[in-house]
């Protein structure tokens, strides 16, 4: 299914957070990302934990504010929106978090849950119509509507993931943020969610921006891949392309540190990362992996590599794996 409506747009995207107890000295999070996000795609960003993952998650839907840089929706600057107008295009983008129990209200019962949002929105005029809504919702994701009473922890895991894809779904949003969104359920669990993210948006046109360190998650949902080291976008490609034929090495070893059951890679082939993860505070010069690449030379220490186009994909590299 080809997707050409950009529906989301990073340009040069920055944000930095300052190191409690030492001024004048900031984490660079997100460093000068630029990204697009397609309308009805599942694009997954990938990186090893603390990467930045979460926040620029966060900055696409004006969650945070950007230390610079701006993030367009459907055409519209989020950062220069303001009142009704933000207002208007919160509504459009939502977000279903990692940890289903943590994120749902444990004094509200899954009808208010669910109602919440609806009722923030003035959605409907009566309280019946709202009912209606959130019986609706409750059926689509697979929760019994004689459940409408209950409280969180009468759930499972899995049920309560529901309950929050429901809460997402409730004002119709075109763009979801899931922010790894199975890795707190039990394997036999996580499909069944997964599978249900792939058919709401097969029959409502959603566009997921699907976070997760999960490779093998993202190989099952995803249709393109961003992959992400220390801020920094390093790979964008579509899906098969980027395990079939890795060129970034960061996202090589990033592949070779899961067991991946890929035919066209052999296992000794594989090789694994050594050493620390740079620090954010105070990144390296030039390319940012350099520091535990293998084929890193004096080059890739006095000059940031920028994302170009590579064999149909987008590489941050000197010199990409596979091309002389």
């Amino acid at each position: 299914m080809a997707h050409d409506t950009v529906l989301v747009e990073a340009r040069g995207l920055n944000k930095d957070f300052p190191v409690a107890g030492h001024k004048g000295q900031v984490l660079h999070a997100v460093s000068d990302v630029d990204l697009i996000i397609y309308e009805g795609e599942t694009l997954a960003l990938v990186g090893e934990s603390g990467c930045g993952k979460s926040t620029l998650g966060r900055l696409l839907l004006g969650l945070l504010p950007a230390t610079s840089g701006t993030v367009f929706f459907d055409g519209k600057d989020i950062s220069a929106a303001k009142g009704e107008d933000l207002r208007a295009l919160r509504r459009h983008m939502q977000v279903i978090f990692q940890d289903p129990y943590a994120s749902l209200n444990p004094r509200m019962n899954v009808e208010r849950i669910i109602s919440e949002p609806l009722v923030t929105h003035h959605v409907y005029k009566t309280g019946l119509e709202t009912r209606q809504r959130v019986l609706e919702l409750m059926g689509e994701v697979g929760i019994p509507a004689e459940f409408l009473r209950r409280y969180p922890h009468q759930f499972s895991g899995g049920q309560r993931q529901r309950i929050g894809i429901a809460r997402a779904l409730a004002l119709r949003p075109r763009l979801i943020v899931c922010d790894e969104p199975v890795s707190a359920l039990d394997v036999s669990i996580q499909s069944q969610v997964l599978n249900l993210l792939e058919d709401l948006q097969a029959q409502y046109g959603l566009t997921y921006l699907f976070i997760s360190h999960d490779l093998s998650v993202v190989r099952h949902i995803s249709d393109r891949v961003a992959v992400m080291f220390l801020g920094m976008i390093c790979e964008i490609g579509d899906t098969e392309a980027i395990y079939s034929r890795p060129m970034h090495p960061y996202t090589r070893f990033l592949l070779d540190s899961v067991p991946l059951p890929d035919p066209t890679r052999r296992d000794e082939e594989k090789q694994l990362l050594t050493g620390e993860i740079p620090s954010p505070v105070n990144p390296p010069s030039g390319c940012r992996f350099r520091t535990r690449c293998p084929y890193a030379t004096e080059q890739c220490a006095k000059e940031v590599p920028e994302l170009r186009e590579a064999e149909g994909r987008l590489v941050a590299c000197h010199r990409p794996l596979g091309q002389s």
